[in-house]
């Protein structure tokens, strides 16, 4: 049997952030303005990061910093059906399962074209889920925390 994942965040905390996390309004030039931060971002420290950015089945934004890959456009594949699946962001779905001991795949049934890693984060005006920020190509604690750091970023704008 596979070692038993390591627990890299506190889940209250990654539910405090998708409770958090919301928009009031949510354009197309607003997801925008969300990829070209986490971009920018990403860049500014010298990451091989990919982001993406979708609203409903619409891919908004696409950026792959120098030194990713076709790889991490799979991963954002993979963690995107994820946040698509459960609203949440994947790598709280992944630490929630790793915390009380359980593999994703087994519990969930889902094939490896799903991935509870750190990186997918849902998109929500209010309680609607509009769509998913998504990066990949650091540790996935690192996607993870990108991403809010962005979000938290664009919020503060509105």
């Amino acid at each position: 049997m596979a070692d038993q994942p390591e627990l890299l965040a506190d889940v209250t905390e990654l539910e405090t952030q998708l409770a958090d996390l919301r928009f009031e309004s949510l354009s197309h030039e607003d997801a925008l303005a969300l990829g070209m931060d986490l971009a920018a971002r990403a860049e500014e420290r010298n990451w091989t990061l990919a982001v993406s950015v979708f609203l409903g089945d619409q891919h908004v934004f696409r950026y792959a910093c120098p030194g990713t890959s076709s790889e991490n456009d799979d991963w954002i594949e993979r963690k995107r059906k994820t946040v698509y699946k459960f609203q949440e962001p994947s790598f709280l779905v992944g630490q929630r399962l790793i915390s009380h001991g359980k593999d994703f795949h087994t519990e969930t049934g889902l094939d490896q074209s799903f991935a509870a890693h750190g990186g997918g984060f849902p998109l929500f005006v209010g309680d609607a889920f509009v769509g998913a920020v998504i990066a990949s190509g650091v540790p996935q604690q690192d996607d993870h925390a990108i991403v809010v750091e962005a979000l938290r970023a664009a919020l503060d704008g509105e």
